[in-house]
């Protein structure tokens, strides 16, 4: 079976193929256009404002997003006055997103953001922590984001290790293509780790994978 990273590379290359760069291809690029994660632009446009107003966001702030795939999220955080950085694992995937996106693109690992200390006002990762190879990697990244931050990260759609069972037998029934398995987590992953984490739970309405996950926040 192919690994997540081939999987997304080859997104990528069939990204780079097709035609067009507005939100809608952006998300098929990065996976929210089918099956349980199935997102819609207009969802990704609500997340944008929830993004913003989570992490408290102004007009020239910078914001780093880590895994931020072709850019569908960067996108639309675009036109909001914010300095929007990006980094992906996917050379691929970040060459799409150098095409449609208003910001600064990386290839890296999140385990090793080529960034400084205090390099950003907040960071944010969405739907990303459940294609890390294990736990191992996962506090890594979790420590980036941390380091990288000034005010705060925000890492959204988590998926709950208490809800595995039901999450898988979902997917299937929502039609999802198989792959590897997917990384969960319990919140006590993040809460142990730094002081002042929040974790909480909210719908996002037409998201299927929405009732099998959580989000963290940390503010400074």
């Amino acid at each position: 079976m192919k690994t997540w990273n081939e999987i997304w590379m080859e997104k990528g290359r069939r990204a780079l193929a097709e035609p067009g760069r507005d939100l809608a291809s952006l998300i098929r690029a990065d996976g929210f256009d089918g099956g349980a994660g199935r997102m819609s632009e207009e969802m990704f446009e609500r997340l944008a404002r929830r993004v913003r107003r989570d992490l408290g966001l102004r007009t020239g702030m910078s914001v780093l997003e880590v895994g931020c795939g072709a850019g569908a999220l960067l996108r639309a955080l675009g036109g909001s006055g914010l300095s929007l950085t990006g980094v992906d694992a996917s050379e691929t995937l970040v060459d799409v997103a150098r095409e449609a996106v208003d910001a600064e693109l990386f290839v890296a690992e999140a385990s090793a953001l080529p960034f400084p200390d205090r390099r950003f006002d907040a960071a944010v990762c969405h739907s990303v922590f459940q294609y890390f190879t294990d736990l191992e990697y996962a506090e890594r990244a979790l420590r980036e984001l941390d380091r990288v931050s000034r005010r705060g990260w925000l890492v959204l759609d988590v998926p709950d290790a208490a809800l595995r069972d039901a999450a898988e037998v979902a997917r299937r029934l929502a039609g999802s293509k198989p792959g590897p398995a997917h990384l969960y987590y319990t919140p006590a992953f993040f809460t142990s780790r730094f002081p002042g984490v929040r974790v909480f739970v909210r719908e996002l309405p037409g998201y299927s994978n929405a009732a099998f996950r959580f989000h963290v926040i940390r503010s400074r």
